[in-house]
Formats: C-alpha cells, sequence, structure tokens
C-alpha cells in the first residue's frame, strides 16, 4: 500500500526533531526524497551554518535518483540568500525535483510570499498540505516571528503543601529521577535557559543537559539586579555561553568581578524593583532564541504570568509535605492566572501538570 503525504511529512517530523533545541536561530527541519513510492533520502538541519535539510537529502542520494522525485519537507522550502546558506529552492529545481510538498508555511516574510511560485514558475508542483503535529512543532517559530520575543516555558516544583524549598529557601530535593530526566530532555530541546541570581545562589545548578551519559551545554541567561551572582557558581563551568541581565543602576565596575570569564552584560530598566521583563525577552529573541526555558523560584514564575509573559508551564507535585517554616511556591492569589490545564503526566512518584496560556 502506498505512504500518504501525511505519513511521508510525520517521517520528515521525527527527523526535524533530532536536532530540535540546537538549531536557532534557524528552526528545525527534516525531509525526505520519495521516489516510485519509496524512500530514497532522508536530511535534516543540524545547526545553523550547516546544510539546510532539503541539501541533505538531495546529497545522500545519486543525482540521477533524484530526478522526478517528491520531496516532502515539514517547512516551506527557502528561497533567499541567508548569511550562511544558499536558497534552498536553488537546488531543488537543479536537481530535477518534480514536486515539493511541505507541512508549514514559513511565517519568514522572505518566504512565505515566494517560495512557491519559485518553483511553481520552474515547472515543480508545490503543495502546502499541513498537518496538526507540524503546526505544534513550529509553534514557537511562529511565535517569535509574530513577537520577536522566544516563547516561554517555566518549570517549578512543589510539596503537596506547596512549598518550594525550605525555610530561609535551603534547596530541598522534591522530586524523583524520572522527574528530574523529564526536566532534563526538555532542557535539552530548548534552546537556552533562563534562570535568577537567587536561583543560583541557593542552589548551585548546573542547567545543563544530562541524558544516558551524555551532557549537552545550553545558552544562559540570568536575572541579576545587582550583580551578585558567586563567580564560583557550577553554572560558569557547564553552561555553552552566559548573559547577565541587571539593573541599570548598577555600576559597570561590578562586571571587573566576572572578568575571567567571556559573559555579557545588558543593563535593565527595573519596574517596581523588579528587571523589564519584556525588555529582557526582546533582547532574548533578537539572539534568535526561539525557545526558552525557565527554571527559577515562584516570585519569577508569578512575575512572568502577571506580565503576560508566559505561554508554558510544567508544574510538578511531589508526595512530600514540608510543613513548618518552609518556602510557599506563590503568594499571589491567582498563580496560574489565565492557564489552561492541557495534561498530566506520571512521572514515577510525582505527577506533572502541563498548562498553557493563550497568546496576547
Amino acid at each position: 500500500m502506498n505512504s500518504s503525504a501525511t505519513d511521508y511529512l510525520k517521517t520528515a517530523l521525527t527527523l526535524a526533531e533530532i536536532r530540535k533545541g540546537f538549531c536557532a536561530p534557524n528552526p528545525c527541519v527534516g525531509a525526505i526524497l520519495v521516489k516510485n513510492d519509496q524512500i530514497i533520502a532522508k536530511g535534516f538541519h543540524q545547526a545553523s551554518g550547516f546544510p539546510h535539510a532539503e541539501v541533505d537529502a538531495i546529497n545522500k542520494v545519486d543525482a540521477s535518483l533524484v530526478q522526478d522525485a517528491t520531496l516532502y519537507v515539514t517547512l516551506q522550502p527557502c528561497c533567499h540568500t541567508a548569511k550562511k546558506t544558499p536558497p534552498c529552492t536553488e537546488l531543488i529545481i537543479k536537481s530535477g525535483i518534480l514536486k515539493v510538498v511541505y507541512g508549514f508555511r514559513d511565517p519568514n516574510p522572505a518566504v512565505n510570499g515566494c517560495a512557491d511560485k519559485i518553483l511553481q514558475d520552474a515547472g515543480i508542483e508545490c503543495i502546502h498540505h499541513p498537518l496538526a503535529l507540524i503546526d505544534n512543532f513550529y509553534m514557537s517559530y511562529a511565535f517569535w516571528w509574530k513577537h520577536k520575543r522566544p516563547f516561554t516555558t517555566a518549570k517549578l516544583a512543589m510539596s503537596l503543601d506547596g512549598k518550594i524549598a525550605g525555610e530561609n529557601g535551603k534547596r530541598v530535593q522534591l522530586t524523583g529521577d524520572i522527574a528530574q530526566q523529564f526536566t532534563h530532555q526538555q532542557r535539552k530541546h530548548t534552546d537556552a535557559i533562563l534562570t535568577t541570581a537567587k536561583t543560583v545562589s541557593l542552589d548551585n545548578p548546573f542547567l545543563n543537559c544530562r541524558i544516558n551519559g551524555n551532557t549537552y551545554k545550553k545558552p544562559l541567561y540570568i536575572l541579576d539586579n545587582h550583580l551578585s551572582t558567586s563567580i564560583s557558581a557550577n553554572i560558569f563551568n557547564s553552561a555553552e555561553s552566559i548573559t547577565i541581565f541587571h539593573n541599570i543602576s548598577v555600576n559597570k565596575k561590578e562586571q571587573n568581578r566576572f572578568r575571567k570569564y567571556d559573559i555579557r552584560f545588558f543593563p535593565v530598566k527595573s519596574n517596581t524593583n523588579d528587571l523589564d521583563l519584556l525588555e529582557i525577552l526582546k533582547k532574548i529573541g533578537q539572539d534568535g532564541i526561539m525557545d526558552l526555558w525557565i527554571e527559577a523560584g515562584g516570585k519569577n514564575f508569578q512575575s512572568f504570568v502577571q506580565n503576560n509573559l508566559l505561554q508554558h508551564a510544567f508544574i510538578y507535585l511531589a508526595p512530600i509535605w514540608l510543613g513548618g517554616n518552609t518556602q510557599s511556591a506563590f503568594t499571589s492569589p491567582e498563580p496560574l492566572k489565565g492557564a489552561l490545564l492541557t495534561d498530566s503526566i506520571i512521572l514515577g512518584k510525582d505527577i506533572c501538570f502541563e498548562f498553557k496560556w493563550r497568546e496576547h
């Protein structure tokens, strides 16, 4: 039985997922070449500066086989010359491909208004075949193009009595190994991580991805109002890069403490004693970060919610009762204002509740 366009695009999506979290500022893309109802080549985008998925697939097979083949690709092929790569439409035309089927229309105005026409003018049938799975995969990419800031996902773990830490914010291990591995998977598939100087001080986390014996570093952004982050913190050795946002009133001489590290600093205006989160997200968006994973405390979580700047959250509930003078997760009467509960996930002894916010 012949496979359908939907089946082929789902296969291409599994390829795009391979490098999710490692392609920014480019989107992740998967592509397959099909001829005589057989997949003859598979390709995916490795990272910025590497060949695009279409090029990767075409280059993996003899040129004679590509002639009259059909290309299935998760994202509309690019038709413009980027900083590091030529347009994919150019190679598609040269290779003799007969038909192109793609799953998601590129929100980049340099692509969506002309790619189909360029291919059709060259005699290549070009079809947009939308799929909900692929639409969801490119949600953050579309969000970035619309708002020029990243799609944000926050993680927070709490006890049964709504506590996130011990007395004076002392770190308490709440969740088990399965939940922690889930967190590491989420970190792996994000473009960057954001935390606070307070979290770094209290928990001294690594904030990298540790999966099956492999370690993956991620770009890290730190909200540090008064530049108080300890220079002996683990993150200075575990992050791919570090950017610190601090209050605009802080003396720049304070940056000298960090001179042995290659760190970027951005002074930011404060808003009622907190840094302006929208300004920060726009700066992060300028780095091409589309998916941002946030790991900080309840106060930070609430700030993002109150400013309508959170799109997605995972809240872990551990079967532990901390009691006493321990630290509560939330102080706001509506810490999840506007959130929709979309899923609950059993992670060993813990439960993870997934929330989403409608776009503002």
